[in-house]
């Protein structure tokens, strides 16, 4: 395991992982909300907390409280601070639910609680371009006992033409020069964010997309339990990732730099879910391991 990370106060950042710093917490259950300050961008507010606040864009995986319940403090945060309307991407399915629920808030509130909101499906074609033109999003179907979906963060980078790549760095430059186009634009994928899911979002569609996601730098990955006190097969039932479920599918991850690993159960230490790691994966699959950070801030409920 790596990620040079640590807590501070209700925060947790990893300075070092893929040139990313992440803030936030994600505790199954309770609250889950990752975010990208670089990127202004933020997944999922279960409780807001502070940082999120920051993030003018925030991409909800599905609608269970501990992944939705700070939606309003979000909204209301940014414009007591004077911040521009956030703009948050939802499931489509559940625009109508999710746009009630604010309605019923600002009543609650009394205030206008200022926003846009943008329905979001999983599609090749379809993607949001952040404010930061250079990023864009697509999103792809998870699976859980709720609409649920995963985001892809792409950047828009120039890629010098195949063609050139055998040139001189002057030749290059005359060619520049004298107006020939010697860069393709290509998205790169920076940043998969599965949300809750079984493992089976493998096999989900849009293909292409997730496909895309895998090559990240980043994938941030539930894994809600890390030992036998419930077992996979519960895991799957209750619509959540396995430790032993990331063990036996090790090869669909070859390709991404660095996984961040979230969301584990509220009921384990720290210690408990290291060793769940170890246990399942320091041995068998040896490379994974080296490239898994766990998320355990709030996990030192146990310390006296």
């Amino acid at each position: 395991m790596n990620g040079k990370n640590e807590q501070k106060g209700n925060r947790f950042v990893v300075e070092t992982l893929s040139g990313f710093n992440i803030e936030g917490l994600s505790i199954g259950g309770q609250e889950t909300s990752i975010i990208f300050p670089q990127l202004k961008l933020c997944f999922d507010s279960g409780r807001c907390t502070q940082r999120c606040v920051y993030a003018d864009t925030m991409c909800l995986t599905h609608t269970h409280m501990d992944h939705i319940g700070g939606l309003g403090m979000y909204i209301a945060s940014r414009n007591l601070l004077s911040l521009p309307p956030p703009t948050i991407l939802v499931p489509e399915s559940k625009i109508e639910a999710i746009s009630n629920f604010i309605d019923a808030l600002r009543v609650l509130d009394d205030s206008d609680l200022p926003h846009e909101m943008i329905p979001f499906a999983p599609s090749t074609e379809t993607c949001y371009s952040m404010k930061n033109k250079n990023y864009k999003i697509k999103a792809f179907e998870t699976v859980h006992p709720i609409a649920s979906q995963g985001y892809v963060i792409l950047s828009t980078k120039q890629k010098l033409k195949d063609k050139y790549l055998s040139l001189k760095g002057s030749e290059i430059k005359a060619l520049k020069d004298d107006g020939v186009e010697i860069t393709d634009t290509v998205d790169v994928p920076e940043i998969m964010f599965t949300g809750d899911t079984t493992m089976d979002f493998l096999h989900s569609s849009p293909q292409e997309v997730i496909q895309e996601g895998l090559k990240s730098r980043l994938v941030c990955l539930e894994c809600t339990f890390v030992n036998d006190d419930v077992p996979p097969a519960d895991a799957k039932r209750f619509g959540h990732t396995h430790v032993r479920d990331i063990a036996e599918n090790a090869d669909s991850f070859r390709e991404c730099e660095n996984i961040l690993l979230i969301h584990f159960s509220e009921s384990y230490t720290r210690e408990e879910i290291r060793e769940g790691m170890r246990n399942q994966l320091a041995e068998s699959n040896e490379w994974i391991y080296a490239n898994i950070t766990p998320m355990l801030a709030g996990y030192d409920w146990y310390i006296i």
